[in-house]
């Protein structure tokens, strides 16, 4: 790993050194700064900051799409290095704003493949990976709604790690705003499947496998609930003769589970 950040975590009152454009959402109670972070901008905004600061990193994220929490995806990707300190070639998959990918080849000095089939994310993307001068690390392809199979440019290759933080739309999912962070789930990104939405993930598994190294793992970070989708995960994993490894990070008040399935 090339070097770990100081610190992870921004005071409001120093993110609003960092980044001007959060005043404009602080209110103060009892003279300390607070921040409404239902609020997507505002959340967007401190989250610009907290790349910015602790990361060393320029983004942006599009209008309409989930706004990530960069340190629960830097844990969730330190948590899968701190076990297995070989990796080299890294493939992600729903890249999004490129959040993972960038954390990756920056930190952990891996080659990405990042896929996603939304063109507007792949656009800011992009974008993102170039303002941080990680052009020659992290290789983006428009899926057009697959997952490996059927990808052109994934053909015989392998991995040393498959990773991601994918949708979860249930069978009956219809197009419309979430609520948490303000994204809008157009109709090419219902991509889940299955009662609890845990079939995108299965499918991620199962054409995972046949793109590993021997060694390799995929790695699939879910919220906390329902229970139900890790299970029927983990149950595949094993039904695929794959080893099943656990575990958990938690950021302020949220857990967050990984699931992983290593090749033996």
């Amino acid at each position: 790993m090339k070097h770990e950040p100081l610190e992870l975590g921004l005071k409001i009152e120093d993110a609003i050194l960092v980044n001007e454009k959060l005043k404009d959402f602080v209110v103060y109670k009892s003279g300390k700064p607070r921040i409404d972070f239902k609020n997507k901008e505002a959340m967007k905004e401190y989250n610009i900051a907290i790349l910015g600061h602790v990361f060393g990193l320029d983004m942006d994220f599009h209008e309409d799409a989930l706004i990530p929490t960069p340190i629960n995806r830097y844990l969730f990707i330190k948590n899968i290095f701190d076990e297995k300190d070989d990796i080299k070639d890294v493939l992600e998959i729903g890249t999004g704003s490129g959040i993972i990918s960038i954390l990756i080849a920056k930190y952990f000095e891996c080659n990405v493949t990042a896929t996603d089939t939304v063109s507007d994310y792949l656009k800011i993307a992009k974008d993102n990976i170039s303002k941080n001068n990680l052009t020659s690390k992290i290789n983006l392809i428009d899926s057009k709604g697959k997952i490996i199979f059927d990808i052109p440019e994934l053909k015989n290759k392998k991995f040393d790690l498959i990773i991601s933080y994918p949708p979860y739309y249930a069978d009956n999912s219809v197009a419309s705003k979430r609520s948490f962070g303000g994204a809008f789930a157009s109709e090419v990104e219902l991509i889940g499947g299955g009662a609890y939405g845990e079939v995108f993930s299965q499918k991620i598994i199962e054409e995972g496998m046949d793109h590993l190294n021997n060694g390799g793992i995929v790695a699939i970070m879910f919220p906390e609930k329902p229970f139900e989708r890790r299970k029927f995960v983990e149950d595949k994993i094993l039904e695929l003769g794959l080893t099943l490894e656990k575990s958990e990070i938690t950021t302020g008040k949220r857990i967050r589970h990984i699931i992983k399935a290593k090749k033996e």
